[in-house]
């Protein structure tokens, strides 16, 4: 008799809960399907950001790539301006030095070369006292 009390409290139960029941349990069917849809559709999300994303560091290595690539033949163009003039500048100076060592080499022969003169003219009038 217990068993026959149970299933009558259990149709009871159905008769009174069971549309309750449903309506909670097509609320959790729509709630799951709701939550799955919303998942996905923010996982689309996050996989159109990392593409869209991966997509602008390849063009932001490429622009820096570019940028760096331009900024050495800045660089080096520079350097070969920067030889090219100090080459110049030295050449310049050691046409300069050797000119000033030029002219101090003439003046020290014309000042030798007075005072061979000088010697020599000395030596006459000697030569001529001496007579």
């Amino acid at each position: 008799m217990s068993e026959k009390n149970n299933d009558s409290v259990d149709q009871i139960r159905d008769i009174l809960f069971g549309e309750q029941t449903k309506n909670i349990e097509n609320k959790f069917v729509k709630l799951e399907a709701d939550i799955n849809s919303q998942f996905n559709g923010i996982k689309k999300q996050l996989d159109a950001l990392n593409k869209q994303l991966s997509g602008n560091l390849k063009k932001m290595e490429s622009q820096t790539s570019q940028n760096l690539t331009e900024l050495q033949s800045d660089q080096s163009d520079h350097m070969q301006a920067i030889e090219a003039s100090l080459s110049n500048k030295i050449i310049e100076t050691e046409a300069s030095i050797l000119g000033e060592l030029q002219e101090r080499s003439n003046d020290l022969d014309q000042r030798l070369t007075h005072r061979n003169e000088l010697s020599e003219l000395l030596r006459k009038m000697a030569d001529q006292i001496s007579e």
